[in-house]
């Protein structure tokens, strides 16, 4: 079977499809670097539940998959190393670590969301945390949110610059959203690879992926 990249420059590739269909395909080996639904049933009508007066905010496209509860144990099956953000979500679903990332949003405490995200790894050791604010308008970033759940090209960088990841040169995404995780990639000048099953967020993706530039990882 061949599959026809809906994107592909400068050693990034994405693919529009179902990701349980496209990776036995690739053969990847690497880091497999990915925020999968958690299977919370995620809302993405922002603006019509009446966020938006509170502060500015849009409905954004739907994702798949996140109505039904989420099976992370086929990443553990490609790639050679993880890391799965939400793991919290599903943690009895995958097998014991000390290594853990935390995400401080840098939150009021008593806010009724949450202040830190978690991801489980199989290649970090101990428990890692990143500070970057992430609270509706105000964010340590300048980057458009183009999806309901998008993490911050920073964070993705991050993970991917840990003194235990720095030695993996290619990066899977099998959810990838609109492309934060290719975008920090390419800028890390890492090949990469990013599977999403709704076409509108490819777009996007491709078109973040067209207006970066190239930085590295801190030393």
């Amino acid at each position: 079977m061949t599959m026809k990249p809906y994107y592909e420059h400068s050693g990034i590739t994405i693919y529009h499809g179902d990701c349980r269909d496209i990776v036995p395909i690739l053969g990847f080996s690497g880091l497999v670097l990915t925020d999968p639904p958690y299977g919370i049933a995620h809302p993405t009508n922002y603006k019509a539940r009446g966020r938006g007066k509170l502060a500015a905010c849009r409905d954004y496209v739907p994702f798949h998959d996140d109505n039904k509860p989420f099976d992370p144990s086929w990443l553990l099956t490609i790639g050679d190393a993880r890391i799965i953000w939400g793991g919290n979500w599903f943690a009895d679903k995958l097998p014991n670590s000390g290594g853990w990332l935390v995400w401080d949003k840098e939150r009021p405490d008593d806010l009724d969301q949450a202040t830190c995200e978690l991801a489980w790894t199989d290649c970090v050791r101990g428990v890692r945390r990143l500070r970057l604010l992430w609270n509706g308008m105000m964010r340590a970033t300048k980057e458009t949110l183009s999806h309901p759940t998008q993490k911050p090209e920073r964070l993705m960088g991050w993970c991917m610059c840990l003194k235990w990841t720095r030695e993996f040169t290619s990066v899977l995404d099998p959810y990838m959203g609109s492309g934060a995780t290719l975008v920090a990639a390419k800028n890390l000048g890492r090949t990469a690879v990013g599977i999403e099953l709704e076409e509108r967020y490819c777009e996007i993706a491709a078109k973040r992926l067209s207006q970066e530039v190239l930085f590295g990882c801190a030393t």
